[in-house]
């Protein structure tokens, strides 16, 4: 068993480091073992009591009341279930070097970037830290699982040019309604999705948003998103609610993967890369910091509750900066 460990390890390392490195790892692999008895943990299922799906029906169930929303939520049940059925045992036997092997095979297994693999940390540490705050488990095996370094891009908003490649392709009125819509607002798809007729207000030019932790607020609609929204609803045949509609009968409420998909469309016939919901939002939000709207102004239009997070959103030309230093600091 030792030498078919130290095999796989070194089949793992090869490409990694030189020949000679190898050898090197493979006689400090034999002097570091020489005094363990390796044995290869049973992975088939056991008759274990399934004592975890207890605790984590328990822990969605607190998230639910924290007003995540349900795609948060599944998200949280797909890589905890995940987790929990690879590793196979009791939620307090579930060690930290358990939680760094299983992250580690995921990346190898799914070529996922860090960014994401963090994200599936963090649930992993909200869970565990949850289970011991509660007493279910002694000590949180989360508490020693560094995060995982991500190279920090730039995310930049659509240039003036961009946006208006993207309206002069649209050849429905929906689909400028769409972009117009979530430019002037700045709503995640998420909540553009569950928006109805209702939540329009054309004479105040004010929509009234459910966001994240069910929260109200509301962001406003600038003249073209008006004018293009109204065009958009008169057209209708339908008598559906919701305020964006698939194009064909029955005329369903649209779906996040639907304005998705609408906006790759879009952007792939403009000629405009990296066209998607969230980047709406992003150019809103730098465009009216630029102007000069308030940072906590804009960090309640965006229904953020830390400024830091407004931050993320925000990016700043270094133009501005110049400008801003040449006027203040002129003599």
């Amino acid at each position: 068993m030792k030498d078919e460990f130290i095999t796989q390890v070194l089949a793992v390392m090869i490409g990694v480091i030189t020949q000679e490195q190898c050898r090197e790892l493979k006689t400090v692999l034999y002097m570091a073992l020489q005094e363990y008895e390796l044995e290869k943990r049973c992975t088939e299922l056991m008759d274990l009591d399934q004592s975890y799906v207890h605790y984590l029906q328990l822990f969605l169930a607190r998230k639910k009341t924290e007003g995540k929303s349900e795609r948060t939520i599944n998200l949280y049940k797909l890589h905890l279930t995940r987790l929990l059925q690879t590793l196979n045992m009791a939620v307090d036997k579930i060690t930290e070097n358990d939680l760094f092997v299983y992250l580690a095979k995921y990346k190898k297994d799914n070529d996922v970037s860090n960014a994401y693999l963090d994200n599936i940390r963090l649930v992993f540490s909200s869970f565990f830290g949850w289970l011991n705050a509660k007493g279910y488990i002694p000590k949180n095996p989360t508490a020693g699982l560094e995060p995982i370094k991500v190279e920090k891009k730039i995310k930049q908003p659509f240039s003036d040019e961009e946006l208006e490649k993207l309206r002069r392709i649209c050849d429905q009125e929906r689909d400028l309604a769409l972009i117009e819509f979530l430019y002037s607002t700045g709503v995640r798809v998420s909540e553009l999705v569950a928006l109805n007729r209702r939540d329009i207000d054309f004479y105040g030019k004010n929509v009234v948003v459910y966001g994240k932790g069910s929260k109200e607020r509301e962001t406003y609609l600038n003249a073209a998103s008006c004018l293009h929204l109204k065009a958009y609803l008169d057209s209708r045949t339908d008598d559906n609610e919701a305020l964006f509609v698939s194009e064909r009968a029955p005329h369903t409420r649209i779906t996040v993967a639907g304005v998705e998909k609408i906006l790759r469309r879009i952007g792939k016939d403009a000629g405009v890369a990296k066209v998607h919901p969230h980047r709406f939002r992003r150019t809103m939000a730098t465009n009216v910091l630029k102007k000069g709207m308030p940072l906590e102004e804009v960090r309640e239009l965006l229904g953020h509750t830390k400024l830091d997070t407004t931050m993320i959103y925000c990016t700043i030309s270094k133009d501005n900066v110049k400008h801003s230093h040449q006027r203040l600091m002129s003599a």
